[in-house]
C-alpha cells in the first residue's frame, strides 16, 4: 500500500472515529432510542425542574428556551419564553422558530405536544421528573446530552454525599420515634402529599414520618379527622399557603387546637419550589426539614 492511499485510509478511520465519538445514544422515559449526532448546543425546556438541571451541571448556555415557571436561576429570567407549563399554553411555532437541537419535557404532561413536535422534525427527549432517584438520573443524562459530563458527576457525587450526610445524622432513631410531619399543600379541600409524592419523599429522606404515608395517591384529599388521629408532632407545607396556618386559624378547625403541633406552635413553611420541583436543589428542602425536626443533631 503506498503512502498516499494509507493517508486517506487513515483520515477516513480518523473521521469515522470522530463521528462516533461525537454521537450519543440513550433511551429516554419512554424507553424510546434516541440518537443525536453530537452533543446539543440548543436546548428548549418544558420543566423548571428540567432548567436548573440544565444551568447546574454548567450546560445554561444551551438553554434558548423555557417556560415562564422557570425561574431559577435569575438568568432563566431572561429567556425566550415558549409558553407555560401545561401542554396547552406552549407555543410550537415559538419552539420552531428557536430551531433546537433537543426539547426536553415530561411525558405525563408534555405527550401531547410530542406528534407535532415529530412533524416538525423536532427530537423530543422525555425525563422523568417525579421523584429523588430522577434527579440523578436527568443529571447524568443531560450531562451527556449537552457534553458536560464531567461537570455532571461532579454535582451527582456532592448531591449524594450531602444526601448521605443527612441519613448518617437520623440512622440511629428508630422509626417509631421520628416525628410525624402532615403536609398541608391545600385546605379547600384540605389534601396531603401520599408517599410517592415528591414532597413524600422529601420528609422520608430528612428523617420524618409522614402522616399519610399509607396514602394510595400522589395528592390525597383527607379529612380534619384523619389528621386528628394521626396527631402530628409538625404541620408543614409550602410558603405560599401561610396565611391559613396561622396558629390562630389552625386553632379555629374544628379539634384542632388538641394536635401535638399546634400546642407545640410547630409549623413550617417551606420554599414552594424547593419542595415540589425535583431538581439539584432538593437537597437544600432535605437539609432545611431535617434541621427543623432535629435541631438538637445540627448545633
Amino acid at each position: 500500500m503506498n503512502k498516499k492511499a494509507f493517508t486517506a485510509i487513515f483520515l477516513l478511520l480518523a473521521a469515522s472515529l470522530l463521528f462516533g465519538q461525537g454521537s450519543i445514544k440513550f433511551k429516554d422515559d419512554r424507553g424510546i432510542s434516541i440518537s443525536l449526532p453530537r452533543k446539543a448546543t440548543r436546548i428548549v425546556s418544558l420543566s423548571p425542574e428540567l432548567t436548573e438541571i440544565l444551568f447546574a451541571i454548567g450546560a445554561g448556555d444551551t438553554v434558548v428556551g423555557v417556560t415562564t415557571y422557570c425561574n431559577y436561576p435569575k438568568e432563566a429570567l431572561s429567556i425566550t419564553k415558549i409558553g407555560g407549563f401545561s401542554a396547552k399554553t406552549i407555543s410550537i411555532e415559538s419552539i420552531i422558530a428557536l430551531k433546537p437541537d433537543v426539547i426536553v419535557g415530561n411525558i405525563n404532561t408534555h405527550q401531547l405536544l410530542i406528534p407535532s413536535f415529530e412533524k416538525a422534525g423536532l427530537q423530543f427527549v422525555a425525563a422523568e421528573n417525579s421523584g429523588i432517584v430522577s434527579v440523578f438520573n436527568n443529571i447524568s443524562l443531560f450531562g451527556m446530552i449537552s457534553g458536560n459530563e464531567a461537570k455532571a458527576e461532579a454535582l451527582n457525587a456532592e448531591l449524594k454525599k450531602r444526601f448521605d450526610a443527612v441519613k448518617a445524622k437520623t440512622s440511629s432513631i428508630k422509626e417509631d420515634q421520628k416525628p410525624v410531619v402532615f403536609w398541608e399543600t391545600w385546605d379547600e379541600p384540605l389534601m396531603s402529599a401520599g408517599p410517592k409524592s415528591f414532597t413524600g419523599e422529601l420528609i422520608v429522606a430528612a428523617g420524618g414520618r409522614n402522616a399519610f404515608y399509607d396514602a394510595s395517591q400522589d395528592w390525597p384529599i383527607v379529612s380534619f379527622e384523619a389528621v386528628l388521629a394521626r396527631n402530628p408532632d409538625w404541620i408543614m407545607a409550602p410558603d405560599t399557603h401561610g396565611e391559613a396556618l396561622t396558629i390562630e386559624r389552625l386553632s379555629k378547625r374544628p379539634g384542632w387546637g388538641t394536635l401535638k403541633a399546634v400546642k407545640a406552635k410547630q409549623i413550617y413553611l417551606m420554599d414552594g419550589d424547593l419542595a415540589a420541583r425535583a431538581c439539584p436543589r432538593f437537597i437544600e428542602a432535605v437539609e432545611t426539614m431535617a434541621k427543623i425536626l432535629y435541631p438538637n443533631l445540627y448545633k
